[in-house]
């Protein structure tokens, strides 16, 4: 059990990113296209109906969870810039859990989160037509993903996992875990945070200067979670103990880690690769929770060439030079001036790694295939 403990100050790595330079995304004509959000529909799972949508044409088919709810995901451009940018190259599915978003309650007595996630998105491939599908799950949903790709190996076709743990807190067999008095400090400060705005400064440093992102994110986490809802949630992720199940996946396996990021540290993705056959492991630069508004160039090209085998720079409108620069303070009312970073420097900083003896060990991203 996790004891009571006061709560834990945001590291000096978090704080020390909040000035990261502005967002680079490629940005041809097809993730521009069409500013219309998806239409939302609903997919039953029983008596309960779970909302999801989807754009872009594969294949390969993409479900892409964690961090946003469907509607209000949109309402970001960094967010809408990046789900435009998966959908240039696969058909890519969203959906909100039960409790979020725009799906129904979770029924009475549920079953436990990954069970749970894995019969709503069976319900959501089935319902668009999707035989098989490759995941990419983030933070509080990769624990259900490893459970999915344990558990249903015919319906994915690929796992991506970022900022991922297959055993969040320590333990005798488990030294590299978050010690129990750590982890109940940030519980206890997620508990006391959660739907406001000071949120955005402990897990996304990197927009931590833009009042809009940060009013944004208090919303979005809101309409994700009750504080209640958040904080049972939690609890029960960092109490799961996913071991046994790794050798259960026999995918293609992508592990993405920002190494200024700490819950979990990068040592429990570096776990991963080793205990998950086949694996490979790029370590990114920043500190932000999510893949999406730091560098989020990077984290995209190494997604395309994961599924699709090809290049990132080989897609048609990456080759035509259609790069947008944009930084969300840019889009505040306010306005601000504009500059931006190249990928190359972001690639340089990012390192693969992977199983001893195995493709893509070590090197600059973007140097060896996978």
């Amino acid at each position: 059990m996790i004891g009571n403990a006061t709560c834990l100050s945001p590291p000096a790595e978090l704080r020390g990113d909040a000035a990261r330079a502005p967002l680079r995304i490629s940005a041809g004509p097809r993730a521009l296209g069409a500013g219309v959000q998806p239409e939302t529909r609903y997919a039953w799972l029983g008596q309960d109906r779970i909302g999801y949508q989807v754009l872009g044409k594969g294949p390969p088919d993409l479900v892409m969870t964690g961090g946003v709810t469907i509607d209000v995901a949109w309402e970001d451009p960094g967010v809408a810039l990046f789900l435009r940018s998966l959908a240039s190259f696969s058909r890519l599915i969203l959906f909100d859990r039960r409790g979020t978003g725009a799906s129904d309650p979770p029924p009475p007595d549920p079953l436990p989160p990954w069970e749970s996630y894995a019969a709503e998105l069976t319900a959501v491939l089935d319902e668009v037509g999707s035989e098989r599908a490759a995941v990419l799950a983030e933070l509080d949903t990769t624990p259900a993903a490893i459970f999915f790709a344990a558990s249903r190996p015919e319906r994915i076709s690929a796992l991506i996992l970022v900022h991922a743990s297959a055993k969040y807190l320590a333990s005798d067999d488990y030294p590299i875990g978050i010690p129990h008095e750590a982890a109940a400090a940030l519980l206890a400060q997620a508990d006391q945070l959660w739907g406001t705005d000071a949120m955005a400064a402990i897990y996304v440093p990197s927009r931590a200067g833009d009042e809009r992102f940060r009013r944004w994110w208090a919303k979005l986490l809101r309409t994700g979670a009750s504080p209640r809802s958040a904080r049972a949630l939690a609890r029960t992720i960092m109490e799961v103990d996913l071991r046994p199940l790794l050798p259960l996946i026999q995918v293609p396996t992508l592990i993405l880690h920002r190494r200024g990021f700490h819950i979990p540290p990068v040592e429990h993705a570096r776990f991963l690769v080793e205990h998950v056959s086949g694996a490979k492991l790029v370590e990114l630069p920043g500190a932000d929770m999510s893949v999406i508004w730091d560098t989020p160039e990077l984290a995209l090209d190494l997604v395309e060439e994961f599924l699709t085998g090809r290049p990132a720079h080989s897609r048609p409108h990456a080759a035509a030079g259609h790069r947008l620069v944009h930084r969300h303070r840019r889009l505040d009312r306010a306005g601000h001036s504009t500059g931006g970073s190249s990928l190359a420097g972001a690639a340089g900083s990012a390192r693969r790694t992977g199983p001893p003896g195995g493709r893509g060990v070590s090197g600059p991203a973007g140097q060896d295939n996978w």
